[in-house]
């Protein structure tokens, strides 16, 4: 008999080789009814995972999951925007400073000319 089926089905609790045949066949039952219950939990997990859009409010600007923020984060940093959520790049290459603040490809070269007032 094989290990597992020791475990539900014990010698000393049946009276005849029919009925030691009879638990045999429930535990066989179980386990189908369990194996199927198990393969139907596989397949509607998979369907129901579906990929959230970005939210900024909501994600960790460290490695952009949910549920904590870049503080307690404790994953490998992810090189995105933290803006719209745009896998490798930074927010600084993707979005840049708005206004009059000085951009970092232009700074230098402001630098470098000479006044003309």
């Amino acid at each position: 008999m094989q290990p597992d089926y020791k475990i539900y089905v014990r010698y000393d609790k049946a009276a005849s080789l029919a009925e030691l045949q009879a638990r045999v066949s429930e535990y066989e039952d179980i386990e189908r009814q369990r194996q199927k219950i198990r393969k139907a939990a596989r397949t509607d997990n998979t369907q129901t995972t579906v990929a959230a859009a970005y939210n900024k409010q909501e994600c960790c600007w460290r490695c952009k999951q949910r549920g904590h923020t870049r503080f307690d984060c404790k994953r490998p940093a992810k090189k995105f925007c933290s803006q719209c959520g745009k896998d490798g790049i930074l927010t600084r290459q993707c979005h840049p400073p708005a206004g009059n603040a000085e951009r970092t490809e232009t700074a230098a070269t402001d630098k470098d000319r000479p006044d003309s007032a």
